[in-house]
C-alpha cells in the first residue's frame, strides 16, 4: 500500500471514530450537529488529501452502487419541493455523508481489509468501555431513582434508546473480533460483548431486544439454508426476488399497515385507564405517529414532502391522539419508524429506490453464502446479513437514521456487504469512469457546502440557546438580537420545529412593535404552516391589525390542527362575541377542553348577552 493511501486511511478511520464520540455542551443537541461537522470535515480532508496526491480511482458501477447513488441524489433533489429548505438541506447532507462513508469503506477494504477490520474491532471494544464509563457516571449523578431514571442513562449518545441501538451495531465488530483477531483481542471482544448485553438488558429497549432476536434467528436460518444440499443447484434470480419483495413491501406499507395501526390505536384506547394511562398512552403515541405518517404519504404519495420535512407536515394530520403534544406542548421530530419516515419524505420513488438498494445487497449476500468456501468469510457474510436484518427491525420501531454514529456504522456494514458481493457474486457492470481531479473537485465543493451547513447549524443552536435564556428572563431586545444571529439559510427552526422568527415575533409583540411582529409571524408561517403556536400567533397579529377575517380563518385552522388547544378557541370566541355571533361563541366555548379564567369570563358575558336577547 502506498504511503498516500496509508495516510488517507488514517485520516478516514480517525475521523469516523471521532465522529462517534464528539459532543459540545454549548448547543441544544450535544451530539447531532458536532458529529455531523466532524464527519463532514473528515470526508473533506480525505478528498483533499487524495486530490493533492493525484489518486485516480477507477469506479466500476453496478446496480447496488447506482441505486444507492440514485437514492442519495433523490434526497438532495427533494430540497426543491420541501417546505422548509434548511431542514431538507441538513437531512440530505446527512445522507450524502452516509453514502461517502459507504464508498470509502469499500475503497479501504479493497486496499487492506484486515487492517480496517482490526482497527474497527479495537475501536468497538473501546466504545463499550467508554460508554460504560459515561453510563456509570450518569447513574451516580441521578438524584432520584424513579421509574423513568433509566432514560437518563445515555452513554455516549443523546438518548437511552439510541445508546442501545448503537451498542447493537457495535456488536457486529465485537462478534467478529471473537473469531478472527489475536488472543488478547478475542478475550477483550468477548468481555465487551458480555458488558454490552448486560447494558442492553439494563436499558430495556424492546426494539433492540427484537433486533437481537432477529440476528439470532436469521443466523440460524442462514446456517440451515446453506447446509441444504438440494438447494445448491437452485439459482437465486436477483431480479425476480427483488421484484417479489418490492411488491410485498409496497403492499404492506401502502395497504396492510394502515388498518393494522388503526386496530392497535383502537385497542389501546379501549384499555387506557387511570392505572395504566401513562404507559399505554406512551405506547399508543408511536402508533398514532405512524398513523400521521401514513396520512402525510397519502397527500404526497409520489415524491413525498422532502427531506427533513416530516416534522413540518405531521401536525397537518392533526395532533388528535397525541396527549402530550396537545396538553403539554410536547413536540415530535421523527415518526419512530425509519421506513415510514422515508416513505413520507421521499414518497414512492425514494422509498423504492432505497428498497431496491437494500434488496440487492441482501440477495447478493445470500447468494454468496452458497458459493464461499472459506469459513472465516462465510461467517463474516452471515454476520452482515443478520445484522442488517436486525438493524432494520430496530428501525421499524425507532429512528436511528437520524443520528450520525448510526449512519456511520450501518454504512460501514453496507460497505463490507458490498465488498463481499463484488468479490463473490458481482452484478453486471453498468458503467466505468475514473475519479479524476475534476470529479474530486466537485466532491470537495460539495463537502465544503455540507461542512458550512454544519457550522451554520452549530452557530444557530448556540445563539438559539442564548435566545431561550433571554426569553426566560424577559429580555426581549436580546431575544431579537440572538434570534437574528441564529438564523441563516441552513438554520431556520429550532429542535422543536418552531421557527426562530416566531420567538422574535413574540419579542416584538411584547415590546408593542406589532407591525414587526406581524412580519415575523408571516415568515414563521411560511417556514412551518402547521405549528399551532405559529398559526395562532399569526392570527392574533392579524387581529391586532384589524384583519378580522384572516384572523378567524387562522384560529379555525389552529383548532383543526390541535382540537385540545384552547387559546385559539378562546380568541375565536372573543371575535364572535364582538361580532354578536352569540350562538357561534357558545358553540366555540363549549368545545373547550380546559377550565380557565378567560373561559369563565366569556361564559358570564355570554349568559348576560343571551338573557338580554330573550
Amino acid at each position: 500500500m502506498k504511503t498516500s493511501k496509508i495516510n488517507a486511511f488514517t485520516i478516514f478511520i480517525t475521523g469516523i471514530l471521532l465522529s462517534c464520540f464528539i459532543t459540545s455542551p454549548f448547543i441544544l443537541d450535544f451530539t447531532l450537529t458536532p458529529r455531523f461537522i466532524s464527519l463532514a470535515v473528515t470526508m473533506l480532508i480525505v478528498l483533499l488529501f487524495m486530490f493533492r496526491h493525484n489518486d485516480n480511482i477507477e469506479i466500476k458501477t453496478d446496480a447496488v452502487l447506482l441505486f444507492y447513488f440514485f437514492y442519495t441524489a433523490f434526497s438532495v433533489l427533494s430540497i426543491l419541493w420541501a417546505k422548509n429548505k434548511s431542514e431538507a438541506l441538513f437531512e440530505s447532507s446527512k445522507q450524502c455523508l452516509a453514502f461517502m462513508v459507504f464508498l470509502f469503506t469499500y475503497y479501504f477494504l479493497k486496499r487492506d481489509k484486515e487492517e480496517l477490520l482490526n482497527v474497527l474491532t479495537k475501536f468497538s471494544i473501546a466504545i463499550v468501555f467508554i460508554g460504560l464509563g459515561f453510563a456509570i457516571y450518569q447513574f451516580i449523578e441521578i438524584k432520584k431513582v424513579d421509574k423513568d431514571f433509566v432514560y437518563r442513562i445515555t452513554g455516549i449518545n443523546g438518548h437511552k434508546n439510541l445508546y442501545a441501538s448503537f451498542l447493537f451495531l457495535n456488536l457486529f465488530f465485537l462478534v467478529r473480533g471473537c473469531f478472527t483477531t489475536t488472543k488478547i483481542f478475542k478475550l477483550l471482544s468477548l468481555l465487551a460483548i458480555i458488558i454490552s448485553l448486560l447494558t442492553l438488558l439494563f436499558l430495556h429497549t424492546k426494539a433492540v431486544f427484537l433486533g437481537l432476536a432477529i440476528v439470532v434467528c436469521i443466523g440460524f436460518v442462514i446456517f440451515i439454508y446453506t447446509k441444504i444440499k438440494f438447494l445448491d443447484n437452485v439459482k437465486l434470480n436477483i431480479v425476480i426476488s427483488i421484484g417479489v419483495c418490492l411488491i410485498i413491501a409496497n403492499a404492506f406499507f401502502l395497504l396492510a399497515l394502515k388498518p393494522i395501526i388503526s386496530k392497535g390505536v383502537n385497542y389501546n384506547s379501549e384499555i387506557i385507564s387511570d392505572k395504566v394511562q401513562n404507559k399505554v398512552e406512551l405506547d399508543n403515541e408511536r402508533l398514532v405517529l405512524w398513523q400521521k405518517s401514513v396520512e402525510i404519504f397519502k397527500k404526497y404519495p409520489i415524491i413525498g414532502v422532502g427531506a427533513g420535512n416530516w416534522q413540518i407536515y405531521f401536525p397537518d394530520a392533526t395532533l388528535t391522539g397525541l396527549w402530550r403534544a396537545e396538553d403539554l406542548n410536547y413536540t415530535f421530530q421523527r415518526p419512530h419508524n425509519d421506513f415510514l419516515w422515508i416513505l413520507s419524505e421521499y414518497g414512492l420513488i425514494g422509498f423504492n429506490l432505497f428498497l431496491v438498494f437494500l434488496g440487492l445487497i441482501m440477495f447478493t449476500l445470500i447468494r454468496a453464502l452458497k458459493i464461499v468456501r472459506v469459513q472465516k468469510t462465510y461467517f463474516e457474510i452471515m454476520l452482515c446479513v443478520a445484522f442488517i436484518f436486525g438493524y432494520f427491525t430496530i428501525s421499524f420501531f425507532d429512528f436511528p437514521k437520524e443520528r450520525i454514529e448510526h449512519l456511520i456504522y450501518i454504512n460501514i456494514i453496507f460497505g463490507f456487504s458490498y465488498y463481499y458481493t463484488k468479490g463473490y457474486t458481482p452484478l453486471k457492470k453498468a458503467l466505468s469512469f475514473t475519479l479524476n481531479k475534476m470529479v474530486f473537485g466537485i466532491g470537495i465543493l460539495l463537502l465544503i457546502v455540507i461542512s458550512t451547513v454544519g457550522i451554520l447549524r452549530y452557530r444557530g443552536e448556540f445563539y438559539t440557546r442564548k435566545m431561550y435564556d433571554a426569553k426566560l428572563n424577559a429580555i426581549y431586545a436580546e431575544v431579537i438580537k440572538f434570534g437574528a444571529k441564529a438564523q441563516t439559510f441552513a438554520y431556520t427552526i429550532d429542535p422543536t420545529s418552531v421557527p426562530i422568527t416566531w420567538y422574535i415575533g413574540n419579542a416584538h409583540a411584547s415590546l408593542k412593535q406589532y407591525k414587526d411582529a406581524l412580519n415575523d409571524f408571516e415568515i414563521a408561517y411560511l417556514l412551518n404552516p402547521y405549528n399551532r403556536n405559529v398559526v395562532n400567533d399569526l392570527a392574533s397579529a392579524y387581529f391586532m391589525e384589524n384583519d378580522i377575517e384572516k384572523a378567524k380563518k387562522l384560529y379555525i385552522e389552529t383548532s383543526r390542527i390541535s382540537p385540545r388547544f384552547d387559546d385559539s378557541k378562546l380568541n375565536l370566541t372573543a371575535i364572535y362575541i364582538q361580532e354578536k355571533e352569540n350562538e357561534k361563541a357558545v358553540k366555540c366555548l363549549n368545545s373547550l377542553c380546559h377550565d380557565s379564567k378567560r373561559r369563565t369570563e366569556y361564559k358570564k358575558m355570554l349568559d348576560v348577552l343571551l338573557q338580554e336577547k330573550e
